[in-house]
């Protein structure tokens, strides 16, 4: 059994962590932050909150730490600009293959969350295409020059939910679904007949729809066991924010049985953002979301025993559990075989796929 004191949060750095979401909420807040604590800055960076402190708080905060928050928010602006050129590069080459592509994440946060860019750190891009056209989305990647990258165990599987391609310091997140197919049950039609346009930087695109979009962020924090960026809870409080939004978010969550990373997520932020629990509805957080909230905020990462209970616990349905665990079983002792016997590149792999996905009259050409 876990000790309890392991995954409890580090007091002082959850006190820092709440003081700096205080500030978010409200940037009067920012005037009594203390610029000469070490700690105060190293977490707030750790939680990805500097960029957007040094917009919500510009006129409160204390010179001394309005500083360093702004060249933070410049190293953030140079890096969006860099990614969302190349983001650019990608739906312009999916486009001119018949390939519709929706922007995911951070540059689509950007964009439509937060007006004054660049406010939020983005680290890579993050692309969902539909699964059919998975060939001809990595042969888009492969003529812009990307390299594919074995990120995760199974990554060439014909039902592997994303591909990482890079190509220099700057990494696509081919995404094919938005969590493992065997891990609960989105409706796909609707993602893509209800996805919205947005605009990210001269070029058209699309983004998800609001409701699918926080349904996908605590679908991602969920898989990243809850152990991310206090940045994540601001998002949420953006993508969901009127008590109508987040019931109608519930209600489709229920139905494609993801219900239960939805509700971790929201009672976590609603723990650290209590301006916007104000104007959500009640509810009682079960035992182990409990658990999460009070394990939360520190900058060491979770004990792997922790990662593995709250990834099995946010589950709606056991049979998805035990799917899932079997698929994720049978992955890493292919993973093995690769890496022992095989020792194939990462491009190898996912061509080896590609030709167990053609249809036969290719296959013969």
């Amino acid at each position: 059994m876990l000790c309890w004191n392991a995954v409890n949060s580090a007091p002082a750095e959850r006190e820092r962590l709440l003081a700096l979401l205080a500030a978010v909420e409200d940037p009067a807040r920012a005037a009594a932050l203390d610029p000469g604590d070490p700690l105060l800055l190293t977490v707030a960076r750790h939680h990805r909150l500097t960029p957007l402190l040094s917009v919500v708080c510009a006129g409160t905060l204390p010179p001394a730490l309005a500083a360093p928050l702004r060249r933070d928010r410049a190293v953030t602006a140079a890096r969006g600009l860099l990614l969302g050129q190349v983001a650019e590069q990608c739906l312009r080459g999916f486009a001119a293959a018949g390939i519709p592509a929706i922007v995911l994440k951070g540059l689509d946060y950007e964009a439509r969350l937060y007006a004054a860019a660049p406010a939020r750190p983005t680290s890579d891009v993050d692309l969902l295409v539909p699964n059919s056209a998975r060939r001809d989305a990595f042969a888009v990647l492969d003529r812009l020059g990307f390299e594919p990258r074995a990120a995760a165990p199974g990554f060439d599987d014909a039902d592997y939910h994303e591909v990482a391609w890079q190509r220099g310091p700057i990494e696509i997140d081919l995404h094919l679904a938005l969590a493992p197919f065997a891990r609960c049950r989105i409706d796909y039609d609707a993602i893509w007949n209800e996805a919205q346009r947005v605009r990210i930087g001269q070029t058209d695109a699309l983004g998800l729809a609001p409701i699918h979009a926080a349904i996908f962020h605590a679908l991602h924090m969920a898989i990243d066991h809850f152990d991310v960026p206090a940045l994540y809870l601001v998002d949420m409080s953006r993508l969901l924010p009127d008590p109508d939004r987040r019931r109608a978010a519930d209600e489709t969550a229920r139905a494609w049985r993801c219900r239960r990373p939805l509700l971790t997520a929201t009672s976590l932020t609603a723990a650290f953002l209590p301006e916007w629990a104000r104007g959500q509805p009640a509810g009682e957080p079960g035992p182990l979301t409990r658990r999460v909230i009070a394990g939360y905020g520190p900058v060491a990462a979770l004990p792997r025993r922790e990662q593995l209970l709250r990834k099995l616990a946010h589950f709606d349905v056991l049979s998805d559990a035990l799917r899932y665990l079997a698929v994720q079983s049978r992955r890493n002792v292919r993973e093995e075989l690769e890496r022992r016997i095989f020792k194939r590149s990462p491009r190898e792999r996912l061509e080896l796929s590609s030709k167990r996905l053609a249809l036969p009259s290719e296959r013969r050409d």
